[in-house]
């Protein structure tokens, strides 16, 4: 999202030194990489979750919403803001310049309200787990992933109806954001500090009821921390001792059973493994929140300040590009942070990787690839002409194998 007023937009150079030269292929390179692996990376989320039906659910529908949106930044957006970068200046005239604005709060506001909507589902599912499963519904999902986007238009579309200042195209060299003041408190509230709001209060009862349920367990743990009582290791499985002789008891003194388990060893463990199950909570909790707000912060404390800055504030452009591609980036954290770390889409990418590795060695191979092909079916027909002639024998044990998917 480009800022208001102009100033994190690039100022054009004077005269195109070498110096200058090689710095705009260097920001050029750097700002392409960062296009194609933010790029890459949702378009893998999206494939993901279009494939591997394990993510068709609501959690999954939202992260693949939201790599819709990221991968929309990453396609529309960047190549032209990157482009503005690279030139110093804008050079693609005013209609271009609504779109490009119009785009950029669009996709980019509904990615951050995206992230909302996440807290929201994570919330309802950690806080009631049983009412979650049962209005866990099609329509709900089609609200949470309908709603970011309605966000986004409805904080997009007003500079496009003429709620902005006359200065706002004043310059045919820049373009940014509208400048009027009643638009810019609409605009980064809506945007952003009403959803990092929502999202500290939402993610902050996360973490309280989560470390309520670890601590529970550990509590538990603790208190069945004494001597067991009778459970399956004194269960005689054999025939009962003959009538008159008695057996002798168990609780006399002798030696402790090395095999027997330790209760407070046990306690000890659950205890451990507890902690570590918080800990891991507040780290992931501390990188979704530590992310967006480093990435988003200051980008919208600049786009609030500067419009209201009477004389205008001084920005330098470097800085101002900083905290401008800083924002974008958040695009390509997004996949990483919500995706990655799930096992679910770690299954899903290694489904992906692993066929599209074996179309490229049918493409290189394809006489290995037949060949494997064949023999895949050799094994399968005898595979099935073995399980057929265990159901027809009727033994036991060539029952059990043909029934069972593992020889085990």
């Amino acid at each position: 999202m480009e800022a208001p007023g102009g100033s994190v937009a690039p100022s054009p150079p004077a005269s195109p030194s070498p110096s200058a030269l090689a710095a705009q292929l260097t920001t050029g390179l750097v700002l392409g990489v960062l296009i194609l692996c933010s790029a890459a990376g949702n378009a893998c989320v999206v494939a993901a979750v279009s494939l591997e039906r394990s993510l068709h659910n609501v959690a999954g529908y939202l992260i693949g919403s939201l790599a819709v949106t990221d991968l929309l930044v990453s396609v529309l957006v960047l190549p032209m803001a990157a482009l503005y970068q690279v030139l110093g200046r804008w050079t693609l005239g005013p209609a271009a310049c609504d779109l490009f604005i119009s785009l950029d709060v669009l996709c980019c506001t509904s990615s951050i309200l995206h992230l909302c909507a996440i807290a929201l589902d994570r919330y309802w599912a950690v806080t009631e787990p049983v009412a979650y499963v049962r209005r866990r519904t099609p329509r709900r999902a089609a609200a949470l992933i309908g709603l970011p986007w309605l966000g986004g238009f409805l904080i997009s579309i007003p500079p496009v109806l003429g709620w902005r200042t006359p200065e706002d195209r004043a310059d045919p060299d820049a373009c940014s954001i509208s400048r009027h003041p009643g638009y810019t408190v609409y605009s980064t509230f809506g945007a952003f500090y009403i959803p990092l709001v929502l999202m500290l209060v939402l993610y902050g009862r996360i973490f309280r009821a989560a470390r309520f349920r670890i601590r529970k367990t550990v509590r538990k743990a603790g208190a069945g921390g004494g001597p067991p009582g009778p459970g399956l290791a004194d269960t005689r499985l054999g025939p009962s001792p003959p009538r008159g002789h008695l057996p002798l008891p168990r609780g006399g003194p002798g030696p402790p059973d090395p095999a027997a388990p330790d209760p407070g060893r046990a306690a000890e463990a659950k205890r451990k493994a507890a902690l570590a199950r918080e800990r891991k909570t507040v780290k992931t909790l501390g990188i979704i929140m530590g992310t967006f707000i480093l990435c988003w912060l200051p980008f919208f404390i600049v786009a609030l300040v500067l419009p209201f800055c009477r004389p205008p504030c001084p920005l330098p452009g470097s800085l101002g590009a900083l905290i401008n591609w800083l924002g974008y980036s958040n695009s390509l954290l997004n996949p990483i942070i919500y995706a990655y770390f799930n096992k679910d889409f770690q299954n899903a990418f290694k489904k992906i990787v692993s066929a599209l590795s074996t179309r490229s060695q049918r493409r290189k191979f394809p006489f290995y690839a037949e060949e494997s092909e064949a023999q895949g079916g050799l094994t399968k027909d005898a595979e099935q002409t073995g399980a057929e002639l265990g159901l027809r024998r009727g033994s036991p044990g060539s029952r059990s194998h043909a029934l069972s998917p593992r020889p085990f």
